[in-house]
């Protein structure tokens, strides 16, 4: 009897394992498997790419992880060998970004990005530096000559000072180049307090001495002063000097030429362009003559000033003009007029004249960069307002020419607000279709496309495109096996490229519930008959084997 007993209590024990399993074994399956693979960093960028002591360094690195996705980046600086520091880039999509400040001259910058994807995996650069530059020259700030008209027995005193910005590589020396004759003597000047000074020797009668102010910096820069010139009294050569415009220089419109003639037996001064006189003069002293330069071609044109004292003695000036009267040509490549733009936005841009001098590129009439020909510059706008912006590139040549154009852009930074997602039926059953809603509110550029993201847990992730329909956006899940769990959101792109997502939701399959009896499943009812024909079998099986008595017959049939 107790050996029934326990049979049947082992026949009871295996029914409800099998009913167990029946019920879980389908939530065993979907296990995911580990990203193992580090983020991939595509390219790493600096700008500018040789900077120098005044400019800040922003680094660019472009990293994609197309399993667990990447989850930040960050920039590794060692200065000058000695000093690492960490920075924390920000992000916008793919693109993440930080900004070295500015460094003094000479400073070595070593440099390096490091990135980790939400599964912990890491990656980094290689190695990038550079050394902070120093591209422009001292400023030569004040110059003067004693005495200003020397005689043949003066020694001329020149002295002059130049500065250099802070952290720039610093004033090196001032050297005065002087000749005659065509001999070419350069001295070091002398500090002297706050000044440098050198001494141009005495000169014969009738000598024209020029010389020139050079300051050097550190980083091998030079400035260099106008030619200057003075003339040695000797009562005899006239002199003729111009003042305006200098040699080699850009002209268009109409130019003031200037110069200085004289002698003290004046007589006549004689201005020629390309050797047709423009202009007498019987006076010393400094002229000015109106020169209309729309009346020539452009090109390299030639000024010549002669001055003759009485006695035949003449002295001669020429210096060359180059003629420009055509306007730049000016472009903005990037972004496109009345375009929408959000975050790091490049701008592309272009000049072009034979003579161009700059270009310089403002955003709601604030100068942001100054170029050449190409200028290219990344504007951020999330640090300025949603809304309409301009970008005007004006480009200037060397003879004062401008032209100047302007595009606006609509800047939008902010995403759409996915204000609530809803679905129906919320417990589907096999292969039974679940519609998904969504009310989405876009305040800037407008909805460039909404979408639903879904999987079944273990799988893939799908796409499909959503409709508005009377205000919801609209889209189905298409009908999944008994037992899977799907999981889906909602992703909203304006047309700026702001992306939304809502959070994840989902929902697991439920079997069609079939005819049963007194409203007990079907499925139900065939576990307890296979429990029942169980039991049944069980005890044939002991009788059979024990040829029980007709009492124990008897309890077989009560018991059935």
């Amino acid at each position: 009897m107790h050996k029934t007993k326990r049979y049947m209590m082992f026949t009871t024990l295996l029914v409800v394992v099998l009913i167990v399993v029946s019920v879980y074994a389908p939530l065993a399956s979907g296990c995911g498997r580990r990203d193992r693979k580090p983020p991939k960093i595509h390219r790493v960028m600096r700008h500018p790419q040789n900077p120098e002591y005044e400019d800040s360094v922003l680094v660019l690195a472009y990293i994609t992880d197309l399993r667990s996705g990447v989850a930040n980046a960050t920039l590794y600086c060692t200065v000058n060998g000695e000093q690492t520091v960490e920075m924390v880039m920000n992000r916008n999509g793919s693109l993440f970004y930080a900004e070295i400040p500015a460094l003094p001259y000479n400073t070595t910058v070593v440099y390096k990005v490091c990135a980790y994807d939400r599964a912990g995996n890491k990656a980094c650069s290689s190695e990038c530096a550079y050394t902070v530059g120093d591209f422009h020259p001292p400023v030569i700030t004040y110059i003067q000559q004693i005495p200003a008209t020397p005689n043949y027995n003066d020694t001329v005193i020149v002295i002059a000072n130049a500065t250099e910005p802070v952290n720039a590589s610093g004033l090196k020396k001032l050297c005065l180049t002087y000749w005659k004759d065509g001999n070419l003597t350069t001295i070091v000047m002398e500090p002297d307090g706050a000044l440098y000074r050198a001494a141009i020797p005495a000169f014969p009668y009738g000598t024209i001495v020029q010389y020139k102010v050079s300051a050097v910096d550190y980083a091998g820069n030079i400035a260099s002063l106008d030619v200057y010139a003075y003339q040695v009294e000797d009562q005899y050569l006239p002199v003729a000097v111009f003042h305006a415009p200098q040699n080699g220089s850009f002209a268009s419109k109409t130019v003031d030429v200037k110069f200085y003639v004289y002698d003290d037996n004046f007589c006549e001064a004689r201005l020629a362009l390309d050797g047709v006189v423009l202009a007498l003069w019987n006076q010393t002293g400094t002229h000015a003559h109106a020169l209309d330069t729309t009346l020539l071609s452009d090109g390299v044109h030639e000024l010549r000033l002669e001055a003759v004292d009485k006695a035949g003695n003449k002295a001669e000036n020429t210096i060359s003009i180059t003629v420009d009267n055509t306007a730049p040509i000016v472009e903005i490549l990037k972004p496109v007029d009345n375009s929408v733009v959000s975050g790091l936005v490049l701008i592309d841009a272009c000049a072009d004249d034979g003579n161009l001098e700059y270009t310089e590129l403002k955003i709601d009439g604030l100068v942001q960069a100054v170029g050449a020909k190409t200028l290219v510059y990344a504007w951020n706008t999330t640090e300025f307002g949603d809304g309409e912006h301009e970008i005007a590139l004006m480009a200037l040549d060397k003879a004062g020419n401008k032209a100047e154009k302007q595009i606006t852009v609509f800047v939008d930074n902010t995403a759409p607000a996915i204000n609530s997602v809803t679905w129906t039926p919320k417990t589907p059953t096999t292969n039974e279709t679940v519609t998904v809603s969504a009310q989405i509110t876009e305040d800037g550029s407008g909805i460039g496309g909404v979408f639903l993201w879904f999987k079944r847990l273990g799988e893939e992730w799908q796409k499909t495109t959503m409709a508005l329909e009377n205000g919801n956006w609209i889209a189905t899940i298409q009908g999944f096996q008994e037992g899977a769990t799907v999981i889906f959101y909602v992703e909203c792109v304006d047309n700026a490229g702001n992306i939304a997502r809502s959070r994840e939701n989902y929902y697991t399959v439920k079997a069609i519930t079939a005819g049963g009896f007194a409203g007990i499943s079907l499925y139900w009812l065939l576990l307890a008959v296979l429990a029942i024909f169980a039991i049944l079998a069980s005890t044939a099986y002991y009788l059979k084997r024990r040829k029980r008595t007709q009492a124990a017959a008897t309890f077989l049939v009560s018991s059935v």
